[in-house]
């Protein structure tokens, strides 16, 4: 229906030619026709309520199961089990506001391609549960624990089936019926036409319905006449992808304000951030406003506690293994077990890190001495293979990263994260330029995106750019993918040394 307008550069004001009903309508916004963005209004709201419901649910039969099933084995689910415990009650409305909180900390209740993301709502139902376990160990039996942890546990398994379910139903109804897709207009010069085609056909959200090839047009009246015979009432939204091209940009907006669909700028040759971003007006003057930390808040919250689940987790496993470890280093050479340095930390604090000792005592004596054999690209980063201070152990320490397990206490302590930018030592950061200190604004942590992008292998500028591209798109998801990248490329041993 739009598509007749893409090419041709003006428009004939011929009302024969577009007699079609499809054509002419009623430009007057009270019309009936143009209920239809309250009615879509009323339909995402609706959307909302039934995921609140299903998510309510999904928690509601966790603990059914958890609770109820688990203590009467083999008779019938006692669908009002809540109601005849009281202090079960208070307990699961206590974990359904941090569910709902944490749902929508994450925009799982909001539009977009967030709300679709499954590692989110598993992370908020795991940390949900986690979070009331000090209630627990103070007010509630010991065997109340054991029932928690397996509510949330089958919480977990609902959700993420739902989920998906959900997402699989919405992206087969999208792709099989395009009305249900968003049906838009869009504005601009070829080459920004083109990118913007390819960017929002694959979110699989939108329809482009037609588009305007401002190029086409040498006069503002023009592209007027050709907004005048397009049908807004099949359309959801507009998109104008070359704004500074647009001649007689004021008219534009005036007009675009009049036609009953919501628009928006859309620019696309601009490089941002991939980070969560708001427009604010300054004496009538838009702009992009950024957050102005990254990972603080609920994601530092968030960030921490899983931080210290999982290192509680490793080190419960790993405590054998570690002590011997330990004996093997006290056997080789002799020195301390443990490595101690001053690292550079958060904000730029100073701390030690723990690491098992990899090199002779007198180490860092000896590296001024090998400075000029430095390997690492740029000069602030120091690293050289076959380096002559390890040790016979420390050599298969540090090929499978093991000397950096003792790093998991400096994680408890709140000095580290499992994952972030490596906390680099004094010498490091004394050749920082100004533009390396935004590493410096979160925690530091054990592995991260250079870790699995590449190890020791990649040269100073390649390792600032891994870290800065790691803290503008960080999440819990990207944490846990990075870590099971971590444990891969251990075991391959590649590009350590």
């Amino acid at each position: 229906m739009l598509d007749k307008f893409s090419s041709t550069p003006d428009y004939a004001i011929n009302k024969k030619d577009y007699l079609d009903d499809q054509i002419i309508e009623n430009r007057d916004l009270r019309s009936p026709g143009y209920l239809k963005l309250a009615e879509k209004e009323i339909s995402y709201r609706l959307k909302i309520v039934i995921l609140f419901v299903l998510d309510t649910l999904a928690l509601y039969l966790g603990w059914l199961v958890a609770f109820d099933h688990l203590n009467h084995r083999g008779q019938h689910l006692n669908l009002y089990f809540l109601q005849q415990d009281p202090a079960i009650l208070s307990l699961f409305l206590t974990v359904l506001g941090f569910v709902i909180f944490l749902f929508s900390a994450y925009d799982l209740y909001r539009k977009g391609n967030k709300s679709r993301n499954l590692s989110n709502p598993i992370i908020a139902v795991f940390l949900a549960h986690i979070a009331v376990i000090p209630m627990v160990l103070r007010f509630y039996e010991p065997s109340v624990l054991y029932q928690l942890l397996m509510a949330g546990i089958i919480t977990l398994s609902l959700v993420t089936v739902q989920r998906l379910t959900l997402n699989w139903t919405w992206s087969y109804v999208r792709q099989k019926y395009y009305p249900l897709k968003q049906r838009i207009l869009l504005i601009g010069n070829p080459e920004e036409l083109k990118s913007s085609k390819t960017l929002l056909e694959s979110s699989e959200v939108y329809l482009i319905a037609g588009q305007l090839d401002l190029s086409k047009f040498h006069h503002d009246e023009a592209l007027h006449h050709a907004l005048d015979k397009i049908n807004y009432k099949e359309l959801d939204e507009v998109f104008i992808c070359s704004w500074e091209a647009v001649k007689g940009a004021a008219s534009l907006y005036w007009k675009l304000r009049t036609i009953g669909v919501n628009w928006r700028i859309l620019p696309i040759n601009i490089k941002l951030p991939a980070r969560q971003a708001e427009i604010a007006t300054i004496i009538g003057v838009p702009t992009i406003r950024f957050a102005q930390s990254a990972i603080v808040g609920i994601d530092f919250f968030s960030k921490r506690v899983f931080d210290i689940l999982v290192s509680s987790l490793l080190l419960a496993i790993i405590g054998l293994p570690l002590l011997v470890i330990a004996l093997l280093i006290k056997l080789d050479s002799p020195g301390a077990i443990l490595y101690r340095q001053t690292r550079v930390g958060l904000k730029g604090n100073h701390f030690k890190i723990c690491k098992f000792r990899t090199m002779v005592e007198n180490a860092s004596e000896l590296q001024q001495k090998l400075e000029a054999q430095n390997e690492i690209q740029g000069g602030i980063l120091f690293k050289i293979k076959d380096d002559p201070r390890i040790t016979r152990i420390g050599k298969y320490l540090r090929r499978y990263s093991l000397d950096e397990l003792p790093q998991l206490f400096n994680v408890l302590r709140g000095e580290m994260s499992l994952v972030g930018p490596r906390p680099l030592p004094v010498r490091d950061v004394a050749k920082f330029s100004q533009d390396h200190f935004f590493r410096q604004e979160v925690l530091p942590g054990i592995t991260g995106l250079w870790q699995v992008s590449g190890r020791s292998d990649t040269g100073s500028d390649g390792v600032f750019d891994l870290d800065f591209e790691y803290i503008e798109n960080w999440s819990l998801g990207l944490d846990f993918k990075i870590l099971l990248q971590t444990v891969q490329v251990v075991f391959q041993a590649k590009g350590a040394y």
